[in-house]
């Protein structure tokens, strides 16, 4: 009866950690990594005969994703972090392919946030992205790229692809508008360089919003992309802004779950 009494107070803590975490903000967030790996890559990747090889962390819910990839592709390794100003996302990327081979590394975040201030303001997001592309004289063999937007409204999918999620995921929910957009490239062959962007947008009190960010590096046949260190992104003025949701780490989620499955336990030995 106490292992039944248990398992029950461990299970309703958990839901219970989890429904206070994320009810107060009915909007999705994330932090996501994934690598991909496959060869071989004569006019074009895999066919008969090809191997291929995955690896991803984090996902919807996850404040913090890391994952890294070593084998007869070449290498890689992501990063994606909610852990910059404001909590806004941070990430890093970076693959490194083969001969005959591609690697690609994909480093997605996303978090919302809510304006408070008294009057409308105007300000922007400055975006940071630090890396270096080559080890081909193909533009199309080697590539970092970033992709960051500022939604207006309560996003309710946590999408790590940056085309469904522009084209379709925005313009298909009501409500949901794009305040601004920013697309950079690292330059092929430059060595070590820091890009810089930023998207101006304004903000009416009250308004919800998101902060949706993207890092793509990776290469074909000897091409690489290494922007592990970094893609960051920042307000100008972050007065009145704070994050929908608090992301907590899992550990403290576990944490609060067991403290309160230990009441519970308690609360009934003493009755």
């Amino acid at each position: 009866m106490f292992m039944k009494s248990h398992l029950l107070g461990a299970t309703c803590a958990c839901f219970i950690a989890s429904g206070f975490l994320t009810s107060a903000h009915a909007a999705t967030w994330g932090a996501e990594v994934g690598i991909s790996m496959i060869t071989p890559c004569p006019s074009f990747c895999g066919g008969f005969g090809g191997q291929s090889d995955f690896s991803f962390d984090g996902g919807e819910f996850s404040n913090s994703a890391f994952t890294s990839l070593s084998n007869f592709g070449g290498t890689g390794q992501g990063s994606a972090s909610l852990s910059g100003p404001t909590i806004l996302p941070v990430l890093g990327a970076e693959g490194f392919s083969g001969s005959n081979s591609r690697t690609n590394t994909n480093a997605v975040g996303m978090l919302g946030y809510t304006y408070s201030g008294a009057s409308a303001t105007t300000i922007s997001l400055d975006i940071v992205l630090d890396g270096e592309r080559g080890g081909t004289t193909n533009p199309s063999d080697a590539w970092v790229r970033s992709d960051v937007a500022v939604i207006l409204g309560d996003v309710n999918d946590f999408v790590t692809d940056y085309p469904t999620f522009i084209f379709e995921v925005v313009p298909g929910t009501p409500g949901l508008s794009v305040l601004g957009e920013s697309n950079m490239s690292l330059d092929l062959n430059a060595g070590q360089q820091t890009k810089n962007g930023s998207i101006g947008f304004t903000l009416n009190p009250g308004d919800e919003f998101f902060v949706w960010a993207g890092l793509e590096a990776g290469g074909i046949r000897n091409g690489f992309g290494d922007a592990f260190n970094t893609l960051s992104v920042s307000f100008s003025d972050d007065t009145g802004i704070s994050a929908s949701v608090i992301p907590v780490p899992a550990a403290v989620w576990l944490f609060g779950s067991g403290l309160i499955g230990l009441i519970g336990i308690a609360r009934r030995k003493k009755a």
